[in-house]
């Protein structure tokens, strides 16, 4: 049915109409108005960031230290706390994977297994300590550092441990002779980045008699919520190697890198901590706790057990995982859809 209106009277909107249109009015004005706090809040954080960066700089002119952009941008990304439980079943496969005919295993003090075969013998101990003397009779000999290379790592496959290259570093024993045998190095890393001690030294001779020792990690790293590191800034990290009064002039670079803290029981923390290279050497930072260490220093103990701790307010609970306390740290896992994640040991980007 078609309404007719008288000439010069405007037609009335129902009141529906009219409460629409105003609420669409009120979302705008509110749309608006949050968009202008938000822009002033990002000028307000790029203001005190700038002013954060004017004073760090102050600081390093008063020391008459040089520190370039470059240092900062490194700085920009945190690295994580991880919990590591060792793999009881990797340590088994590597020990099988060297050893030959039947063998047998046993518990030793200090929390160490032992594996022993025909042809030698392999121990690793709860800290991660490992130490095997074996032959490899089964396998062709290496007339190269390339092949004495490849062959520690198709051994370290068998038991489920990929080694990339860029992980190993390999070198005659005798003054460049090849009949001398290798030395090759093999350093453990986490999503990228290095852990400081963990790392296999490895002598193969000729025969194949390998001697294998070192410290190394087994079992899938779960990531920890540290609120401490949620807010850390790279001002933060230059103002505590500041604090340290750390003799240098200038500041070239600055790298990630990760200190182990031996719980107890296999089980395993790792500490995030920058490597700053100096004129005068290259110096360790433990994040949590401020403390600057030479990094000759700290490589030099690696067979120690660091002295690097998680802050106090984690505890351990009876089933050896951590409970988050009302301090900084929340000790727990990352879920995704109620699945806990597992990391892998190289996060290849």
């Amino acid at each position: 049915m078609r309404r007719n209106f008288l000439p010069g009277r405007r037609p009335k909107l129902p009141v529906w109409g009219r409460v629409k249109t105003a609420c669409i009015a009120a979302l705008l004005a509110c749309n608006v108005l949050l968009l202008a706090v938000l822009g002033c809040v990002k000028g307000y954080d790029a203001y005190v960031a700038h002013r954060t960066r004017a004073h760090m700089d102050t600081l390093f002119a008063a020391r008459g230290i040089l520190c370039g952009s470059s240092v900062y941008s490194a700085l920009e990304d945190c690295p994580a706390v991880y919990s590591v439980q060792a793999d009881s079943a990797v340590q088994e496969a590597l020990a099988r994977a060297l050893l030959t005919g039947a063998v047998t295993s046993g518990a030793e003090p200090g929390n160490t297994m032992v594996w022993t075969g025909e042809n030698g013998r392999v121990s690793w101990a709860s800290s991660g300590e490992l130490e095997a003397q074996v032959g490899l009779y089964s396998q062709p000999e290496p007339d190269s550092a390339a092949q004495a290379q490849r062959l520690l790592r198709r051994v370290l496959a068998e038991a489920g441990i990929e080694v990339p290259d860029t992980w190993m570093q390999t070198e005659p024993l005798g003054a460049g002779s090849a009949d001398s045998g290798y030395a090759i190095t093999v350093r453990q890393r986490l999503a990228g980045t290095q852990v400081l001690g963990c790392e296999l030294r490895a002598v193969l001779e000729p025969g194949n008699e390998l001697t294998l020792t070192g410290t190394w990690i087994t079992g899938a790293p779960a990531r920890m919520q540290v609120r401490a590191l949620e807010t850390y800034s790279a001002e933060q990290a230059l103002l505590q190697l500041l604090q340290a009064q750390v003799p240098f002039a200038q500041l070239i670079s600055a790298q990630p890198v990760y200190v182990l803290s031996d719980k107890s029981g296999g089980r395993f923390t790792t500490i995030p901590c920058w490597r700053f290279s100096t004129d005068s050497g290259d110096y360790v930072l433990n994040i949590l706790s401020g403390d600057v260490v030479a990094s000759a220093d700290l490589e030099a103990a690696a067979g120690a057990e660091p002295t690097v701790t998680l802050p106090e307010d984690e505890e351990d609970t009876e089933d050896g995982q951590t409970e988050p306390q009302d301090g900084d740290v929340d000790a727990e896992t990352e879920q995704t859809d109620g699945v806990e994640q597992d990391i892998p040991w190289d996060e290849q980007a």
